[in-house]
């Protein structure tokens, strides 16, 4: 694990990072996306169908590319949070924060004390030393702000000690206000939901990141100030390549 957290320095910076979201549930497939450039990757357990030992072959294959490796657990319980931590994660994105109350639980379970509650045990996270010792400070912890309590209270959550990054679950943002994922970024209300998350964050002296499908979005995302940019998924990737090349084939 690579200390401090390259991710974390160049987002408390205020530059942009770009990643990449992990939905095949394929260990070479994060390990290709790691060598492609991504400096951080996600691997997605709440959606894809990754069990912990595959989750844990996941972070291995991104961090011996030097990438670090972040997870959005299947679950909000702590003991969740703490498998997924000790199996090497190097922070989580959590879905569905919405209060207060919620960013406090989350920033108690995933930090060792004085800071929070998080159990220590013999782990793969303990085979390094430096990083058990350090791991508090080089968490990212991204609270996942994906309906229009959450975009209210966004400031708030962020002022939480131990929440690094605001981050947008944009389509399921669109489905709590009634809207379809066709409706994304180019429906007024979802668009000024969306700066609405971004104004609280860096309220809070905090940055925040989305989704972005494409190089269009992505950029236009950073020059709105979004500063952690998820550039598609290997899933997205994949199918839009094959799409494209059998179609210039078949010209």
């Amino acid at each position: 694990m690579r200390l401090p957290n390259p991710v974390l320095a160049t987002l408390r910076r205020g530059e942009v990072s770009i990643g990449s979201w992990l939905n095949l549930a394929s260990p070479l497939a994060a390990e290709v996306m790691a060598v492609g450039g991504c400096e951080w990757l996600v691997i997605d357990a709440e959606h894809a169908p990754w069990d912990l030992g595959m989750i844990t072959e996941g972070l291995r294959a991104i961090e011996s590319q030097g990438c670090v490796p972040l997870v959005r657990p299947w679950t909000n319980d702590p003991a969740c949070f703490g498998q997924i931590l000790d199996a090497g994660a190097m922070g989580l994105v959590v879905p569905h924060v919405s209060t207060v109350e919620q960013a406090e639980a989350i920033a108690e379970a995933v930090r060792y004390p004085p800071r929070g509650h998080r159990s220590s045990g013999t782990s793969r996270a303990t085979i390094d030393r430096a990083w058990t010792a350090q791991a508090n400070d080089n968490l990212i912890i991204c609270p996942q702000i994906e309906d229009l309590e959450g975009v209210a209270n966004t400031q708030a959550i962020m002022e939480v000690d131990g929440m690094d990054v605001a981050y947008i679950g944009p389509s399921d943002l669109a489905l709590s206000m009634g809207l379809t994922s066709a409706d994304m970024f180019t429906n007024p209300d979802h668009a000024d939901a969306i700066a609405g998350v971004l104004a609280g964050a860096q309220a809070a002296g905090k940055p925040a990141g989305l989704p972005a499908p494409n190089v269009e979005r992505a950029r236009q995302l950073i020059a709105q100030g979004f500063t952690m940019i998820d550039y598609s998924s290997d899933y997205r990737i994949l199918q839009a390549a094959l799409v494209e090349q059998l179609a210039a084939v078949r010209a």
